[in-house]
């Protein structure tokens, strides 16, 4: 093994090591705060380092009619999240950030 193939293997160890992402899987367990427990043993994720996606809010989309240049109005999109969903998230910054990406 020459130098740089050992430099090249220790970066990617110490990356490994430092895991800045990784998914992982919580139930929420309360809504108003919004609350996300992974495991049993750890305290509840708090809403404060939790960053919701599109596909687990409340949003509304245009409608159009069949031209597509008029608008009809919006039609609601509910998939927020309620106690009991089980999501999947992307733990970020070694737990400092919690994307959740969906419900599962």
């Amino acid at each position: 093994m020459d130098l740089i193939e050992v430099v090249h293997k220790i970066v990617q160890e110490n990356v490994e090591a430092q895991k800045p992402t990784d998914l992982s899987i919580g139930t929420v367990t309360g809504t108003s705060p919004l609350t996300i427990t992974t495991n049993a043993n750890l305290p509840p994720i708090p809403e404060e380092i939790i960053i919701l996606t599109k596909a687990v809010t409340d949003h509304k989309v245009p409608v159009y009619d069949a031209t597509g240049e008029t608008l009809l109005g919006e039609y609601m999109i509910k998939t927020g999240l309620a106690v009991g969903d089980k999501v999947l998230m992307l733990r970020c910054m070694r737990g400092q950030t919690y994307i959740v990406l969906s419900k599962l």
